[in-house]
């Protein structure tokens, strides 16, 4: 409020000051110059400002792309230029083929669940019959090698002890029946016995050198033949168990890593399955697109329209479609586009006043923003015109309480710089020939002379003079060379007068 007053005090005082210093219209002076068409040079304080219309704005705006990674056919739709909350559904996709992926996807993981628990009984059951395996394996290798020391150590010399005591005994009974018959022999010479008995001790001596024989024999068998084979026989009994344990061993980490191999491989894709399972409600819950933010629904992207008539009901989008965009209302921002002559003047930061016609006796403050580094900017149509404009933002510091309407025109006045105690004349006063800014000024006699001048920073209606004028100069606001009907109609040329500090801003005349 304080705002629109004090423009308003500014706009009297400007056309008060403006009629205090404007002579009668029609007064001619001698010499055939009109009042109206001369202007005084005076010195105060010059407001730089750009003045151009634009379009109001958010500054933050939610472009809203389906998430899904298929396309969708649109089922529901909410009305553009709704307003809607944060989490009101905006669109609903067609989910029949998604809702029947996922019926599918829950019996295959009903399948692979009884899979692989099967699996894993398969597994604990090879646990269970690999230690059985194993263990009767080193049993059989310990039993082999007790029987091949049992033999080597206990069987094996006592057999040949045996042997050996069975050729002393051989021996001994030998010896005995060797001197009976030598004895009988002698008997039978002195016929003391009879030839029958010799004969009877002949024979039993000649079975005991045969039993002698056969002991010697039997100790000889045993070492050259028996022990070495029943010794090679024990060793590859040992040999065998002890291959048969490794086999054992082989086999079970070999049998029990197909068991593992078959646990994973269900593991996998039941973890598969479920991520599917995932998946899919996740696209399903995609398929219902709500808003992230409270603001009015538009369609599509602003900056792409030829995509807005591809939004309705029934028909197919796809993921990274721009289908909403919500702007957020609660900050605005005006968007201008400032010709390249004038891009150099505006920096961030600077202040600005913003009115909308849609909103009479409103005016916003705010200030500029961000500057387009590129003239043109995203659209392609200015950015090959011969013309260029560089996009400004201005984003405005407080809104009233109401809601602003994006869309509307607006017009922003930048403020660029404020020079105090400086010559300005009006800008119609000023003409470039030959590579040089001049104008006509009064000599003491009333002649108009061309001189050079050197001009600094203008607004819309006034210029700053370096070089070239002093204070009290008067100024032809036309160029004679081009005749007194060349000026334009003081109407025209004056309107909102720069600020003043030290004097009202002048009219025409002296």
């Amino acid at each position: 409020m304080k705002t629109i007053i004090l423009v308003l005090v500014l706009l009297v005082v400007g056309v008060g000051g403006f009629f205090l210093f404007r002579p009668a219209a029609g007064r001619e002076r001698g010499d055939g110059i009109r009042d109206e068409l001369l202007y005084s040079v005076r010195r105060g304080t010059l407001t730089v400002a750009l003045a151009e219309n634009g379009s109001l704005m958010a500054k933050n705006s939610e472009k809203i792309t389906p998430q899904t990674r298929r396309g969708g056919k649109i089922t529901f739709l909410v009305e553009e230029g709704k307003t809607v909350e944060e989490g009101e559904v905006l669109c609903k996709l067609d989910t029949t083929d998604l809702e029947e992926q996922l019926q599918q996807l829950e019996l295959d993981i009903v399948k692979t669940e009884a899979d692989l628990n099967t699996a894993r009984t398969e597994l604990d059951i090879q646990h269970s019959e690999n230690a059985a395996s194993i263990e009767k394996a080193r049993i059989a290798m310990a039993k082999a090698e007790k029987e091949l020391e049992r033999y080597r150590d206990g069987d094996a010399p006592k057999a040949q002890r045996n042997l050996e005591i069975a050729i002393k005994e051989a021996e001994t009974q030998h010896s005995r029946a060797k001197k009976k018959y030598e004895d009988s022999v002698k008997l039978l010479e002195q016929d003391y016995i009879n030839k029958s008995q010799v004969e009877q001790d002949k024979i039993d001596f000649e079975r005991a050198e045969i039993q002698l024989t056969g002991a010697q024999w039997d100790l000889e068998i045993f070492k050259t033949y028996t022990y070495p084979m029943t010794m090679t026989d024990r060793e590859t009994a040992v040999s065998d168990a002890k291959r048969g344990l490794e086999n054992a061993d082989k086999r079970a980490a070999s049998t029990l890593r197909q068991r593992e191999v078959a646990v994973e491989s269900q593991e996998r894709r039941l973890t598969r399955l479920k991520k599917q399972l995932e998946e899919v409600k996740e696209e399903i819950d995609h398929f219902t697109i709500k808003s992230p933010s409270p603001g009015i629904v538009i369609y599509g992207d602003p900056e792409q329209p030829w995509y807005r008539t591809e939004i309705k009901l029934g028909a197919n989008i796809w993921g990274g479609f721009n289908l909403f965009t919500i702007p957020d209302l609660r900050v605005m921002q005006v968007q201008v586009q400032i010709h390249e002559a004038d891009i150099n003047k505006v920096k961030e930061e600077q202040p600005a006043t913003v009115t909308m016609d849609t909103y009479p006796g409103l005016i916003l403050q705010g200030q500029v923003t961000k500057i387009a580094s590129i003239a043109g900017g995203s659209d392609w149509r200015r950015a090959s015109s011969e013309v260029k404009e560089f996009t400004v933002d201005i984003t405005l510091e407080e809104v009233p309480d109401l809601v602003l309407k994006p869309g509307v025109s607006a017009k922003a006045e930048i403020f660029i710089e404020e020079l105090a105690d400086v010559l300005f004349v009006p800008l119609q006063c000023i003409f470039f020939e030959e590579g040089a800014h001049h104008c006509f000024a009064l000599t003491e006699d009333g002649e108009p002379v061309q001189m050079q001048v050197k001009p600094g920073v203008s607004n819309d209606n006034y210029i700053h003079i370096l070089e070239g004028l002093e204070e009290g100069d008067r100024v032809l606001l036309y160029n004679p060379k081009l005749g007194a009907e060349s000026a334009p109609a003081l109407e025209e040329t004056e309107e909102t007068p720069p600020v003043m500090t030290e004097t009202a801003p002048p009219g025409p005349g002296g």
